[in-house]
């Protein structure tokens, strides 16, 4: 039976008899009615478990025919059920089997009465919720959990309100909270925040785009910048500050992991990500990162780049405090903050500065960063600048703040994948997660810097971003290396090799129409074959995350070339 005829959406009415209350929206399109259809029929399906649930609504999305579905449901579980059991029974009323949504409603029932907490449970947390006490769901083992980390409280049949104590109730159960966003060096400024804080005593937990850390061990591996990540961060008792990486992904799926932050830092918003999950201009991408700003509690403060003008929006329409930070004090921004008496970070003289809205203190000279090389590397100023004035807001002492940027290195161990720089005798590796166009420019502005006898890059491009974008990755490439190998084995997401690499070669000859490159094949592991190409005195730079685990590669090339 095709599944959009008249007979399918007559056996559909049919079974939504017995739900008087769920109406079809007068959806135009077919595959619009599918889309309803599904809604409808999830809502009858927990209808028939006995929940009150009534709203639904589809959203077009810019590619035709796909649709963003929202519909009503009483608790998680019981909803993604009644999603699953809703497609299949639009599959099965396909064939001419409809099934029978009280059949299913009997297992939402059960999944939904799972979920919910015992009388007892929920009274506490009706009453954690009215005293703005953060709450942790629990489900599926997991206990329920009042507050976060060390002072987090697990709950269960035992527990008594009355019991908790007034002192813990007026503290919330809460511990500070930073949360990081930004399109680039977002990852970089978590690690340096968290190594301020590390320093200054706390038992920092953090997640990075590279794993989840409690203390300075990592505990889980990959990208954990999600919501069910900052969880983990936030259940765990020996944890008492927390330093979240929080993408624009996860904001967007799941929203946050926690409900409100202490201090919210956005990096900045460059053009990156745009077409994905129906983010398609940077207003769309500026809204989503502001939800950060807009959690930082009233009496916190946003830490936000005043030389972009997607953070400073963010800035003119923030409930909270706003520190600024630029790389020199003439910043229209800055001069603002030394105006109205807010806090700023900048650079001048060569020194990082801090004016904490009365008075001005030289932090450190910037050549005595290591990760700015010299204060030479533009964008490792901007993550020192925001990272630095983050440590400042909360009350860190200066001499605390500069010891701690004389001890946080490029290196592997605390910036894995960020101006990491390995020597190889008469050559030089450098392992960058440059994956965008502003991130190129950087590496290149880097690279103008280096003496060598040659340049050689290994980059790959990214089948979800634009066309344009890939063809500028490619046009940077051929403005910062002499020869260029592209290795296109992963990150196709829905386009082939062979275009990804097309594109990177037309914006590469946009600069340079005799410019070298290479397309390595499939099974050559690219980063061996770059050092079998190098002169002697040559850089080879690897971006875009290209090499799979990168340390490990260059442990084992270094051990082969002794």
């Amino acid at each position: 039976m095709d599944i959009y005829s008249t007979d399918w959406q007559e056996s559909l009415t049919l079974a939504l008899k017995p739900f008087p209350n769920l109406m079809p929206q007068n959806a135009i399109t077919e595959s619009a009615k599918l889309a309803e259809g599904l809604a409808l029929a999830a809502l009858a399906i927990q209808q028939a478990a006995g929940l009150n649930v009534n709203f639904f609504q589809i959203k077009p999305t810019l590619v035709p025919h796909i649709y963003n579905l929202v519909f009503e449901y009483a608790t998680e579980a019981a909803g993604k059920l009644a999603a699953k059991l809703a497609l299949e029974f639009v599959e099965n009323i396909s064939t001419g089997k409809p099934d029978d949504f009280v059949e299913a409603g009997k297992n939402v029932a059960e999944t939904h009465l799972n979920e919910i907490p015992t009388q007892n449970i929920q009274s506490i947390l009706t009453k954690a919720k009215e005293a703005g006490i953060p709450i942790l769901k629990g489900g599926d083992r997991i206990p329920w959990q009042l507050g976060f980390g060390k002072n987090g409280l697990k709950i269960g049949e035992a527990t008594q309100w009355h019991t908790i104590g007034d002192e813990w109730i007026e503290n919330q159960g809460r511990i500070p909270i930073i949360a990081v966003t930004g399109s680039n060096g977002k990852t970089t400024t978590t690690r340096l925040i968290a190594h301020f804080f590390a320093n200054a005593g706390y038992n920092v937990g953090f997640t990075t785009s590279d794993g989840i850390y409690i203390g300075r061990q990592m505990t889980e591996k990959g990208d954990t910048t999600g919501p069910l990540s900052a969880e983990i961060v936030l259940r765990n008792p020996d944890v008492d500050f927390a330093v979240l990486e929080t993408a624009r992904g996860g904001i967007v799926r799941a929203g946050l992991g926690f409900d409100c932050c202490d201090i919210g830092v956005v990096t900045n918003v460059q053009e990156d990500h745009l077409g994905i999950s129906d983010i398609e201009t940077m207003e769309d991408l500026a809204g989503v990162k502001s939800v950060i700003i807009q959690s930082v509690k009233t009496d916190g403060c946003a830490v936000l780049n005043a030389e972009n003008p997607w953070t400073v929006k963010m800035g003119k329409e923030a409930k909270c405090k706003v520190a600024w930070y630029a790389e020199h004090a003439d910043n229209e921004w800055i001069q603002s903050a030394f105006k109205q008496g807010s806090a700023a970070m900048f650079s001048e003289n060569g020194k990082l500065v801090y004016y904490d809205g009365v008075n001005r203190t030289d932090i450190i000279d910037l050549k005595d960063i290591p990760i700015t090389f010299g204060g030479t590397v533009r964008f490792m100023v901007q993550n020192t600048l925001a990272a630095t004035l983050t440590a400042a807001v909360y009350g860190m002492k200066p001499d605390l703040i500069a010891k701690s940027l004389k001890s946080f290195l490029p290196s592997a161990e605390q910036t894995p994948g960020r101006m990491n720089i390995f020597d190889f005798g008469d050559k030089k590796v450098m392992v960058d997660f440059a994956h965008n166009p502003d991130g190129f420019a950087g590496i290149r502005d880097f690279l103008k810097n280096i003496d060598s006898t040659q340049k050689i890059g290994i980059v790959v491009a990214t089948g979800d971003r634009k066309e344009s974008d890939v063809r500028e990755l490619g046009r940077l490439s051929a403005e910062m290396f002499d020869l260029i190998l592209i290795h296109q084995v992963k990150f196709l997401r829905g386009k082939t090799a062979e275009v990804l690499v097309n594109l990177l070669v037309e914006g590469m000859h946009s600069v340079n129409p005799n410019i070298k490159w290479e397309r390595v094949a499939d099974e050559i592991e690219p980063l061996g074959y770059a050092l079998s190409l190098a002169k002697p005195g040559s850089f080879i730079t690897a971006l875009s995350d290209v090499l799979d685990e990168p340390t490990e590669l260059v442990k084992k090339y270094k051990s082969q070339s002794i």
